[in-house]
């Protein structure tokens, strides 16, 4: 076979290897036709005639813009970009934002319409839901005086308030104010019963946006009593106390309970005092007032809180020593002239010392404003003629030897229960 006659052949063989190649070969389909619309929201508000909005594509590279119209409406429509991702802009004020709900779409090939409304927030960003809340929800032996708190943020970096709810009846439980952004906001829920199921929630405010948590719950523990009074004050074996001392004792309770502290008297039981409504961690204190020098005392605290009682230890101590000692004073006779325990009111001045004549009863005075007066001493030239325990304290001199115008020291001591003592003295002349 020549050349030209197989060129012929192979010719006429591509041709129809091509014709059935294209005869079997499905068209190609065209690309279905799609249409993105709904409403643009400028901080909650239809947005006005004439902003523009688009839709971008990445794998695909291309923006489909269209002008809202005068009803906040938008309608984008287009081919192509079969299972792409078309991402949304708003243009404000110059700006192109992202929705903050819906910021983009899937467009899947099937699918003709999509309906997606558009909101767009220049005012900030709400606070995130409060979490991580202490106690865990679900909690159990939680204390009846339990700290609330949770973690707050917020997109702006924004300061918060924070507000603590009972979600029983959404009473408000305490604020803890201007807690940063990424900070934890707690308070303290004081007085909750025992054995119950407490509810609660906490809403973040950045002043623009309040954002409200979940509900947690937990469940306090049963009431324990407080702990024993520690810390006396006098410590225990004291010594050289003051005769009113204050008492004191530290009180702590487990369940941070306010507790009453009762002070007793260990040697007979009776109550010193009482205070009311002291904290757990706190101190309280009593004076116990009128005590005697010297003298060795016993005493305990008792904590309540109102549920449960707890004694402390007994403690002691004793009281200082009286060293002041007392005053006494001769106050009869006076200057002047005495017959037989009378006196005669002649001439006074001009008698000195006193003269006496016959028998008179020598008065004294004495006090002791620490411990008392035990007694009064009287002597006669040295001599011990007498002495009282009692005011007044008074002594009777009878008749002495007959001597004229004797000369004689009139001398008292008087001594204080402690053993203390302070005297006085006079010179008189005494007849008979």
């Amino acid at each position: 076979m020549n050349k030209k006659k197989l060129g012929s052949k192979l010719a006429i063989f591509l041709v129809l290897t091509s014709f059935i190649a294209g005869a079997f070969m499905p068209a190609q389909a065209e690309s279905p036709f799609h249409s993105v619309y709904g409403f643009v929201y400028i901080n909650d508000e239809l947005a006005s005639a004439g902003m523009e909005v688009k839709l971008t594509f990445i794998d695909n590279p291309e923006d489909i813009p269209d002008i809202i119209d005068s009803n906040g409406y938008y309608q984008i429509d287009f081919t192509d970009h079969n299972w792409e991702v078309g991402f949304f802009f708003v243009k404000f004020e110059g700006d192109w934002l992202v929705p903050f709900d819906n910021s983009s779409v899937d467009i899947i090939s099937q699918e003709i319409g999509y309906e997606v409304d558009l909101h767009i927030n220049t005012l900030g960003s709400p606070p995130d839901k409060p979490v991580n809340p202490q106690p865990e929800n679900n909690s159990v032996n939680v204390s009846i005086n339990p700290t609330l708190s949770v973690l707050v943020i917020d997109p702006d970096d924004d300061i918060m308030d924070v507000s603590f709810y009972d979600a029983s009846d959404d009473s408000l439980i305490g604020i803890d104010n201007n807690v940063p952004s990424g900070g934890t906001a707690s308070i303290q829920w004081a007085g909750l019963s025992p054995s119950t199921d407490y509810f609660w929630y906490a809403i973040a405010d950045d002043s623009e946006f309040q954002t409200s948590s979940d509900v947690w719950n937990f469940r306090t523990r049963m009431n324990q009593p407080p702990n024993n009074p520690i810390n006396p004050a006098p410590a225990d074996g004291a010594e050289d106390v003051e005769i009113d001392p204050f008492l004191s004792v530290d009180v702590t309770d487990p369940d941070g309970d306010m507790m009453d502290v009762l002070f007793f008297d260990a040697s007979d039981g009776s109550l010193i005092g009482t205070v009311l409504n002291v904290a757990s961690g706190g101190t309280a204190s009593v004076q116990w007032k009128d005590l005697s020098y010297n003298t060795t005392y016993s005493w305990y605290a008792i904590a309540d809180d109102s549920v449960y009682e707890t004694r402390s230890d007994t403690w002691s101590f004793t009281t200082e020593v009286d060293d002041t000692p007392p005053t006494v004073s001769i106050t009869r006779p006076e200057k002047g002239l005495y017959i037989f325990d009378r006196k005669i009111k002649i001439l006074p001045r001009f008698i000195r010392p006193a003269l006496i004549i016959g028998r008179i009863t020598i008065e004294a005075n004495a006090t002791d404003e620490d411990s008392g007066i035990e007694r009064v001493e009287f002597y006669i030239n040295g001599k011990l003629k007498g002495n009282d325990t009692s005011a007044p304290y008074e002594f009777l001199w009878e008749r002495d030897r007959i001597r004229l115008f004797h000369i004689f020291v009139i001398k008292v001591i008087a001594y204080d229960l402690n053993g203390a003592e302070a005297s006085d003295k006079m010179i008189v002349r005494k007849f008979l």
